[in-house]
């Protein structure tokens, strides 16, 4: 009967919520479902100081570059995909060990982002042919 009461007890226990859980995730909330700009850059700062959950930045990217038009995010996937594929290195010369599949899904954003003239996507493409990566269509 005693472990039966004690055992209620310890279910009726609040359960208490990391306060920073709660941010990223009204943050994530505002990216997927308002396309909000700063909550974006505020995820982005957050996943920064988590360098071991970058991964789950990417698909918030590919919504906000999809759905929200967003510059940002073009530029955070090309990063996003350089990471995961290298265990959180940010070293932009593994961006060439990549798939071909990978590369080529990345400069559609970053031409995507071109398009809109941002200076970041612009920038990227350069270096990314001065590695010796053809880009069609693309204007300097």
């Amino acid at each position: 009967m005693l472990i039966l009461i004690f055992g209620c007890n310890h279910s009726t226990k609040e359960i208490k919520i990391n306060p920073e859980l709660k941010y990223a995730d009204n943050l994530k909330k505002k990216c997927i479902y308002e396309g909000n700009k700063t909550a974006y850059g505020e995820l982005i700062d957050y996943y920064g100081n988590y360098p071991s959950e970058y991964y789950e930045l990417l698909p918030i990217s590919i919504i906000m570059a999809d759905k929200y038009n967003n510059d940002q995010a073009r530029v955070a996937i090309y990063f996003e995909f350089i990471e995961m594929e290298n265990n959180g290195s940010r070293d932009e010369k593994l961006f060439f060990k990549l798939e071909q599949s990978k590369k080529n899904l990345i400069i559609k954003y970053l031409m995507d982002g071109a398009k809109n003239n941002s200076p970041g996507c612009k920038e990227i493409l350069k270096r990314i042919q001065k590695g010796g990566v053809k880009i069609e269509n693309h204007s300097n």
